[in-house]
């Protein structure tokens, strides 16, 4: 059945400009063939999805672990993290490491192009998947957070791993990793740091301003040098000031950057969620997690990065009360953010496939309910619990009490 024409039907299909009620969604050969209201024409098997929301799958662009895994440590651990996030209606993901030696980073690097590999439905949205995908969410390629941060800005990072912008390591990363070098975050105040942005533009990544110090004209210089991108605004970086507005808020109003929002409760405060979505276009806000091996797990104390870590109240957090990552998910951070911003809970959607699909160059093959788009799905309740995942056309995962 996986490859053959199916149909799921009365489904309340949410894009990011409308709700389409009572509608269907065809399938094949990995593909979405036909979208509408109402009855397929020539559907072949059917699945009645029961009034469920049926969105495109979750995108996840910044996530370290989940389900006991880690998303940086070879690729064994990094496809059973694809295969756990598959049940919170996440599609495709792209790993994300922590400021760590050169050479770990490079060894990051090399397992998630091992696992790429190793995928049946990957990256390349533009293949016919030859068979169905038996690997969970598709993974992106590896988004390199750190080592060139700001100290001062670290977080949870290793002080003693972070470093300036180093040329030749530079030139190493891109040529190792190639077309899976998706998002680099770096502090363009640094040292080399706009060169840094000017190299990795050039090599085909998201450069994203985060862990930073930088004020609202360094985060505007780093746009004119290729900068794209917000790494979980407001989390590290300069704060707002009055006569100074700090590269947070530079970037909300900057159209040149996306801005990625951890919208736990926790990272950021629900009323300023809500403002985020008044200065700045829906269009351009991206959820994440940010996430830690400790998410999907429950309370309790682990191992983050060599530290100690205790999950408490939905909160993940060092001895010394840092925050390190988060412990959300992809499907409650659409959920809070239309509770705490008041939009449309499609609108909310949009912001965990639409847009990171669109910053990313995925369009229009991904992040989309649209015929030729592939056959990436969510559905999920009235709660946003996810009912299924279906990648490639193929249903990686079913709920116990799924319609489909």
């Amino acid at each position: 059945m996986d490859m053959e024409r199916w149909s799921i039907v009365n489904a309340e299909i949410m894009t990011p400009e409308r709700v389409i009620s009572g509608g269907f969604v065809t399938m094949e050969n990995g593909r979405i063939t036909a979208v509408d209201a109402g009855a397929p024409a020539d559907p072949g098997r059917v699945a009645d999805a029961q009034g469920a929301l049926l969105c495109p799958g979750l995108i996840d662009i910044h996530i370290h672990g989940s389900g006991g895994h880690w998303g940086f440590l070879g690729a064994k651990d990094l496809l059973d993290m694809a295969r756990f996030l598959a049940r919170f209606g996440v599609t495709a993901f792209c790993p994300t490491t922590v400021s760590l030696p050169h050479a770990a980073v490079m060894d990051s690097i090399k397992g998630v192009r091992q696992a790429m590999d190793q995928q049946d439905a990957g990256a390349d949205y533009a293949a016919v998947p030859a068979a169905p995908p038996r690997t969970g969410a598709r993974i992106l390629g590896i988004n390199v957070e750190g080592p060139y941060i700001n100290k001062a800005m670290r977080g949870a990072h290793i002080a003693g791993a972070i470093r300036n912008p180093d040329e030749t390591q530079i030139r190493e990363i891109i040529e190792t990793a190639g077309a899976a070098l998706r998002i680099v975050t770096l502090a363009p105040e640094l040292p080399g740091g706009l060169d840094a942005v000017r190299a990795f533009s050039a090599a085909g990544a998201v450069v994203s301003v985060g862990h930073s110090d930088a004020t609202a004209e360094q985060t505007a210089e780093a746009a004119r040098c290729g900068a794209r991108l917000a790494t979980h605004l407001f989390n590290q970086h300069r704060a707002f000031h009055h006569r100074e507005q700090g590269a947070a808020f530079a970037m909300l109003q900057n159209p040149d950057y996306f801005c990625e929002l951890i919208c736990d409760g926790i990272h950021v405060h629900p009323d300023v969620a809500r403002m985020a979505t008044r200065l700045c276009p829906a269009s351009e806000l991206v959820l994440i997690t940010d996430a830690i091996n400790a998410a999907g797990l429950g309370p309790g104390k682990y191992q983050v990065w060599g530290f100690n870590m205790e999950v408490k109240n939905g909160a993940a957090r060092l001895e010394d009360g840092t925050l390190a990552g988060s412990v959300l998910t992809l499907n409650r951070a659409v959920a809070n953010m239309a509770q705490f911003s008041g939009l449309p809970l499609h609108q909310a959607a949009g912001m965990a496939t639409h847009n990171p699909a669109q910053l990313l160059g995925l369009l229009p093959h991904a992040g989309v309910i649209a015929p030729g788009a592939a056959a990436d799905l969510a559905l999920f309740d009235k709660n946003m619990d996810c009912l299924a995942t279906v990648i490639a056309g193929h249903p990686a995962h079913r709920a116990d009490n799924s319609p489909l």
